[in-house]
């Protein structure tokens, strides 16, 4: 794999609703435009293109990496604070365990 001055790894596709509306094959497009060897998809709370991702990225000759943007409630258990919106971590595919 060629070396990269950026790799992306927070992209958010037309799946994470409302907060992302790149289709898979225009992401490709940019990819190559821009040298980029690799891409992340990290769709808030879902897998759901995980696999259209992959295929294009792959017919692209662009390495497709996985991931999900997760809420995480710091609140749980604790009733005096406010509700407050959940923290996101995101976590990123490294195999298929």
């Amino acid at each position: 794999m060629a070396h990269a001055d950026f790799v992306h790894l927070r992209v958010h596709s037309a799946f994470s609703l409302s907060e992302g509306a790149i289709h898979f094959k225009d992401l490709a497009d940019l990819c190559c435009q821009g040298d980029m060897p690799a891409v992340a998809v990290t769709d808030t709370g879902n897998l759901f293109g995980a696999m259209e991702f992959s295929e294009t990225m792959r017919v692209a000759g662009i390495q497709p990496i996985i991931g999900a943007a997760l809420a995480l409630d710091s609140n749980q258990g604790n009733i005096h604070d406010v509700q407050s919106e959940p923290d996101y971590l995101v976590f990123l595919v490294q195999s298929e365990t």
